[in-house]
């Protein structure tokens, strides 16, 4: 990179702005890091999806600036490297960019792979679509509920396209209410572009039930209820997962609950402080996980199961279940008010 070109590179950042903005940066570029920089230029840091929900996860919101988030210790290089040196030096170091400084600290390149591979992901997607939808009635009374129209497509359709945009192309659909309304709309999924086989509840099975159904499960899965709409990364989600070694991988919205009264803060009955209004950080389940095949162990077949059941049971086992903080977009349609929202 000539240094002409210094103040051009898509991948800078600066450290005074807010995180928000390096989300939206992030999401747009192929090659998914950013390089941190003071006002005049200097190499401050790195950031990266995966810093940007550590820093969620530790509390930081939104409105922080980039610096709270990003990562001060990096791999650098002060020296012009070959390709064949530098692609040693990522698979060593297990790391995808590296920086080429000079004395003051100006980045002069940014060495990668040369060749940035389409995203395709070698993993299924279980949709858990064979619920009643008590919740919406009377929109749910003839049709399921994965079959109510979003922007136009049934709910199911959107979560299918989104997600085969971030790379996966194999789907498995559980179904039971209604279900041949489904099966009927999606068929083998080839319209879509994608093969969609089908899974046969011969009674509801809860939101995780279905899993003993799955044949030859023997690789990790991605599932997903069939009233969410995200924008989630499942790339950067999986990499997360096996990072972790986790059992199971719950995907989790950051909400702020304001409490509506004045919170007193006591020492004994003597009062020590007051906080009015005060708000909290709250990680709701946002319906969508990565699952380890081992989890095969904990399942009854033909047995209803919900999720929270299944988690608390890992976590009496001793099980690792980790979570995954969401920054993407993300909407429960299990709720009447966004349905209706969305349909008018």
């Amino acid at each position: 990179m000539k240094s002409s070109n210094l103040k051009k590179n898509i991948h800078f950042l600066f450290e005074d702005m807010s995180i928000k903005y390096a989300i939206n940066k992030l999401s747009s570029l192929k090659e998914r890091y950013c390089i941190v920089l003071d006002r005049k230029y200097s190499f401050k840091g790195t950031i990266t999806d995966g810093d940007v929900r550590r820093g969620l996860l530790k509390g930081l919101t939104v409105k922080d600036e980039i610096k709270s988030f990003s990562r001060k210790k990096n791999f650098v290089t002060y020296k012009e490297l070959s390709q064949k040196k530098i692609n040693l030096i990522l698979k060593k170091k297990d790391i995808s960019f590296l920086p080429l400084l000079n004395k003051k600290k100006q980045v002069l390149d940014i060495y990668t792979k040369k060749k940035v591979e389409r995203l395709s992901l070698d993993i299924t997607m279980l949709i858990m679509a064979g619920g009643k939808g008590m919740r919406l009635r009377p929109l749910t009374n003839k049709i399921p509920k994965p079959m109510l129209l979003v922007n136009n497509r049934p709910l199911i359709e959107n979560i299918i396209v989104n997600a085969k945009k971030k790379g996966i192309s194999n789907f498995i659909i559980s179904i039971n209410y209604l279900g041949k309304k489904i099966k009927r709309y999606l068929n083998d999924g080839k319209k879509l572009g994608v093969k969609i086989k089908y899974l046969n509840e011969r009674k509801p099975l809860g939101t995780a039930g279905s899993l003993s159904l799955l044949k030859n499960f023997n690789k990790t899965i991605i599932l997903s209820n069939a009233d969410i709409i995200s924008d989630i990364d499942y790339y950067e989600m999986l990499n997360y997962h096996n990072k972790k070694k986790s059992m199971l991988t719950v995907s989790a919205k950051i909400i702020k609950n304001t409490i509506n009264y004045g919170n007193l803060i006591t020492k004994g009955s003597r009062v020590s402080n007051i906080v009015e209004k005060p708000v909290k950080d709250l990680k709701i389940n946002a319906g969508i996980y990565v699952i380890n095949p081992k989890i095969k162990k904990f399942l009854k077949k033909n047995t209803y199961q919900d999720m929270t059941n299944l988690i608390n049971l890992l976590l009496k086992e001793k099980c690792k279940v980790e979570i995954f903080p969401l920054h993407e977009s993300w909407t429960d349609y299990g709720l009447k008010k966004n349905i209706l929202k969305h349909q008018s």
